[in-house]
């Protein structure tokens, strides 16, 4: 019988070996390659499945509100939360992106941010 070559062992292969051995070892790297294609294929449609239902659009309506109650607002919000994105907070306090950077700059030259 034939040795399977996984894909994991192809990654490892110099390009040399690669192309030379005969069509044995071309059919067992063919072999390889096909597998992991199925199996990520399969993957990719358990994702799609698991995610079709998470898709939503979210309109947000920013605050008009000073350049010092939005610092105040950003830094109570990071009291509550212990990691987050510039644009989750610009999206969950309704405040400019661009405004929330520059406050998180702030911010961290104040030493209050990492």
């Amino acid at each position: 019988m034939q040795e399977v070559v996984n894909f994991e062992e192809i990654l490892k292969m110099h390009p040399g070996k690669l192309a030379s051995g005969g069509e044995e070892n071309i059919g067992k790297i063919l072999y390889a390659l096909a597998q992991e294609i199925l199996k990520l294929r399969k993957e990719l449609e358990e994702i799609r499945k698991s995610k079709s239902g998470e898709i939503v659009e979210k309109i947000v309506v920013l605050k008009d509100v000073s350049y010092s109650e939005a610092k105040s607002m950003i830094e109570d919000y990071l009291k509550s939360h212990e990691t987050a994105y510039m644009y989750e907070i610009s999206n969950d306090l309704g405040l400019d992106l661009k405004m929330v950077h520059e406050i998180i700059e702030e911010l961290m030259k104040e030493g209050k941010v990492e």
